[in-house]
């Protein structure tokens, strides 16, 4: 840290005749390093005939008083020596520093910045190594922000002259909102850290809404710190730039549609601030949703989209003769409601920028409830009706025609067979019927049944086409070894369909 000295003046007490004498300082001012050395050479002059008998330093009082000579001086206890030569050390170094200009910055998010700085050292020495760093440690050599991972790629050293070591940061984030310090290192061994160093503060823009009465609204385009070079601003309204206003601040007047305003810096156009627009996509919902019957409570509940948030609402029933206002508030509750209050709600939200209507809901109050659940009990009877009966219906029918399907096997129980014909031979002539005429041909009643899932032909002897209750003649083969062959009636018996 450097200091100004003002150079104490020197009191010399001499001896001997008191003639012309002189103080000569061989400079007003001197820049020091903190924790250095200084010798502050000085001269003076006397007449031949006089002697020093004492010398003294003191500090120049800004006070009235008499002055204290500094080995006295409790500040400088142990730490100054007057020399009882006149001084033949002459200062001829020059002050080390750094000047950050300025100490304090604000830029925009996103942007970039220059950190302007300058420095000087000592002639004779040379700088070879000079870094810009944020974290300091004790004996700990900082790290250079080119090496530091959060600025990767974002960091420029930009030295425009010898003395010059400024520092552009781009693509500014909000971490980056810290004090950078410049450090350079000297040969011969020495190194120098300009302190406090230039703290960054990184802001973004905000609108703010304010009433100011008449139907004006007042914006403000706001930031966390001072912009620097006192720039311009640009205002925009639903996308479209306002030429009349170009200060931080724009009055405007309120709407009854949608409308939406932002800010944005001249030279960062497209760094638009977050916008504040006026009530949209109202909605008005009934709770809980779903029938709703007398006894019942019910809440309308309106929302909307707004920034900055909507500042009230208000409730409104609709009539042929005109809209009835029922309540201000998000919110309309309804309890022991009665078909009465049938009917389309609508709600409006009010804001600075303007106000906006939701679509009507419908509100349908249906009778009490043990009218409802007479209904119900109604709808289950005649959906059971209409189902069971079909059934029943369907295994009846069903039950009927198994019976009719058993009554068709006969007595045998038995299912039907294929055709059977059988040859009676007339082997028992006791049982043979007297006839004059030998050859007469007897008959008897033969039973032909048919399987379901079969048709078998009829004996070759009948014609493949006979029908029902057909009488079938039959030819006695006289040529047959036994004439007495009986042939039988053949009676088809049709075969029960089933429904």
């Amino acid at each position: 840290m450097l200091r100004n000295i003002t150079v104490a003046a020197i009191l010399m007490l001499l001896t001997g005749v008191q003639t012309q004498h002189s103080v000569t300082l061989s400079s007003q001012s001197l820049c020091v390093v903190t924790r250095s050395t200084v010798k502050i050479p000085c001269s003076f002059t006397k007449p031949d005939q006089s002697t020093v008998t004492e010398r003294e330093w003191y500090r120049v009082q800004s006070s009235e008083g008499e002055p204290r000579d500094l080995n006295n001086d409790p500040e400088y206890s142990g730490r100054v020596s007057v020399s009882t030569w006149w001084s033949d050390c002459v200062l001829g170094i020059e002050c080390w520093g750094v000047t950050y200009t300025p100490e304090h910055v604000c830029a925009l998010k996103n942007t970039s910045i220059n950190l302007s700085c300058s420095y000087k050292y000592p002639a004779g020495l040379t700088v070879i190594k000079s870094v810009w760093f944020i974290k300091e440690q004790i004996k700990v050599e900082p790290e250079d922000l080119t090496e530091d991972e959060e600025y990767q790629g974002r960091v420029q050293y930009t030295q425009s002259s010898q003395n010059d070591c400024s520092l552009r940061i781009t693509n500014l984030r909000e971490r980056d909102a810290r004090t950078y310090r410049f450090r350079f290192y000297t040969d011969p061994t020495g190194k120098y850290t300009g302190k406090p160093g230039v703290t960054l503060s990184v802001t973004d823009l905000k609108v703010t809404v304010s009433d100011s009465g008449s139907g004006q609204i007042k914006l403000n385009c706001i930031t966390t710190c001072s912009l620097s070079n006192n720039p311009t601003y640009i205002w925009y309204k639903n996308g479209q730039r306002v030429s009349e206003c170009k200060s931080a601040s724009c009055s405007v007047a309120a709407v009854g549609g949608v409308v939406s305003y932002s800010c944005a810096v001249e030279g960062h156009d497209s760094l638009l601030s977050p916008p504040v627009y006026s009530p949209k996509n109202t909605r008005a919902v009934v709770l809980p949703s779903g029938d709703t019957v007398e006894g019942d409570s019910v809440t309308l509940s309106c929302s909307s989209d707004a920034n900055p948030p909507v500042l009230t609402y208000s409730w409104f029933k609709q009539s042929a003769a005109a809209d009835t206002l029922l309540t201000t508030g998000q919110n309309y509750s309804i309890s022991n409601i009665s078909s009465q209050d049938s009917g389309l709600y609508y709600c409006t939200a009010h804001h600075q920028l303007g106000n906006h209507t939701s679509t009507p809901t419908h509100l349908d109050v249906f009778g009490s409830k043990n009218t409802v659940l007479m209904f119900i009990m109604v709808g289950l009877f005649v959906f059971l009706a209409l189902t069971l009966i079909p059934g029943a219906l369907w295994m009846w029918k069903r039950k009927r025609s198994s019976a009719n399907d058993h009554s068709s096997t006969g007595e045998s129980g038995q299912p039907e067979s294929d055709a059977v014909y059988e040859t009676i031979s007339d082997s028992n002539h006791s049982r043979r019927v007297a006839s004059d005429d030998q050859n007469d041909v007897h008959y008897a009643s033969v039973v032909i049944k048919r399987p379901l899932t079969q048709e078998v032909p009829l004996s070759p002897r009948l014609p493949p086409d006979t029908t029902e209750e057909e009488d079938v003649q039959l030819v006695t083969d006289e040529e047959a070894d036994d004439s007495s062959q009986i042939y039988s009636k053949v009676q088809k018996i049709p075969r029960q369909s089933k429904s």
